[in-house]
């Protein structure tokens, strides 16, 4: 029986991995793509690694802070505690892998991100860029070692043995299972399964752009939920706003985003009804992807919002202005609302109503110095934040609390993390990296005590060692 399978070869996956090797735990990892540092979102994400947008390397306390604030108090208090404590392995322990880095910008966020920078192209894999270079190193260390990675093995079963687990799985060989001790799920999120879209987010969230890698089927947590898991927080995803030409051009996503654009002008439905923004964007994506017309939105902006800092961008990221109009991006313009709202097919006096009353909100930036614009927006989930309950040891949690034996989660299989009313996005791959590290130290105990107990039971009244 192997002591460890691992159900997912992103970069949670590839982290805990590699630590198991480091402390002398073997692992087999099953990654379902079939291209080198796998087909996970990491490879086409922007590269930062921040814990709630602070430095992973920031106190813990000052991170705990942040992550209990940008959660609303909604992320377990036990795992708050967790991910502040021990992210601060992450970057000395990537850099060691030889894992390169570098500050993006001045903002403390930045501070590491993949380098070279990924600068905003579409989703096509870059294997010369920061996150395709970490994923490929990654891979590349735990090969060195020796370590079993199956690559186009595509896990779809779960079953309990006496002392552990049987994982199923497709390969292009036909049928094939591995038993195994422990067995850590990392995944991804459920962001490319429109049942499960349906189910957990809003009847019509299968609707809106999948601004992610198409390898997020949601199975690891089907699995753990089968085998008596507890979900947590199911109905928030993380994403960004994008043109809706996004569903179309890859060179509208993942970047430009319309985030702060659409904080600061004025969303509307496809009838030219406002839509209250009384949150952040991440929540905006959630409240959106909940609605009856995920692909009925716009923002409406003057010359003065698009010419200043929200159309600029910040981070280091494309933005709206120029980007929108050199990808070919939906953007109407017109001296007056009446004639914006024929631009955008809706009625005239419902627009001027909802520009009106956005312009009455109090630190409201109003939208009054023609000529005027509008984009036609659609939520894009990068990443489902509910997922499977885990404890601080990245310990799968049944109802009531209790740890199933041999079953962990990392990244975004495993829930109780992200999330909370105005959004709660905490960062995706310093998460995912903790996490990871995380269950590698909890399988290796567990490994050890398992081996523990059954030389104690073949050896009765001797002691251990014996």
């Amino acid at each position: 029986m192997n002591p460890c399978v691992i159900v997912g070869g992103g970069f949670a996956g590839m982290v805990a991995a590699r630590r198991l090797q480091q402390i002398g735990v073997r692992a087999t990892v099953l990654e379902k793509g079939d291209v080198d540092g796998g087909l996970g979102n990491a490879v086409i994400s922007g590269g930062l690694l921040h814990i709630a947008w602070e430095p992973p390397d920031s106190p813990a306390d000052v991170k705990r802070e942040r992550l209990l604030a940008e959660t609303s108090g909604e992320i377990d208090d036990e795992l708050a505690g967790a991910l502040a404590s021990q992210s601060g392995n992450i970057i000395p322990w990537l850099q060691a892998e030889g894992v390169e880095m570098r500050a993006k910008t001045e903002e403390p966020a930045t501070r590491w991100t993949l380098w070279p920078f990924r600068v905003g192209t579409g989703r096509r894999l870059l294997p010369d860029l920061g996150p395709s270079k970490a994923m490929q190193r990654l891979y590349e260390r735990f090969r060195e070692w020796r370590g079993d990675l199956r690559m186009g093995a595509a896990a779809h079963s779960l079953h309990r043995l006496s002392g552990g687990w049987q994982v199923g799985f497709q390969t292009e060989a036909g049928e094939a299972s591995l038993e195994a001790g422990t067995v850590l799920f990392a995944d991804g999120g459920f962001q490319a399964n429109q049942e499960m879209l349906s189910r957990y987010v809003g009847p019509n969230a299968g609707l809106c752009l999948l601004r992610a890698s198409t390898t997020g089927t949601g199975d690891g947590l089907r699995m753990l939920l089968e085998n008596g898991a507890e979900a947590v927080g199911l109905g928030r995803v993380y994403g960004h706003l994008v043109s809706i030409n996004a569903l179309e051009s890859d060179e509208l996503w993942p970047f430009p985003h319309l985030d702060e654009l659409c904080m600061v002008g004025v969303v509307v439905t496809r009838h030219g009804d406002r839509v209250p923004v009384d949150t952040s964007a991440v929540g905006l994506v959630t409240r959106m992807a909940r609605s009856e017309d995920p692909r009925g939105f716009a923002v409406v902006f003057d010359e003065e919002i698009w010419n200043g800092e929200p159309g600029r961008g910040k981070l280091g990221l494309p933005a709206p202005n120029p980007e929108l109009m050199r990808r070919g991006a939906h953007l109407v313009s017109s001296d007056t609302i009446s004639g914006l709202a024929q631009r955008l097919a809706c009625k005239p006096d419902r627009l001027a109503r909802a520009i009106a009353a956005h312009n009455t909100v109090r630190g409201a930036c109003p939208v009054s110095r023609p000529p005027f614009h509008a984009a036609r927006v659609i939520p894009g989930i990068t990443f489902t934040m509910g997922g499977a309950k885990i404890g601080p040891d990245a310990a799968v949690r049944a109802p009531g609390g209790r740890a199933i034996p041999g079953l962990f989660a990392a990244g975004s299989t495993a829930g109780g993390i992200q999330g909370g009313p105005n959004g709660g996005y905490v960062g995706g791959l310093a998460t995912a990296a903790t996490f990871g590290y995380i269950a590698a130290e909890s399988i290796a105990a567990y490994v050890q005590s398992a081996a523990k107990s059954a030389r104690s039971r073949a050896s009765p009244g001797q002691p251990d060692g014996g």
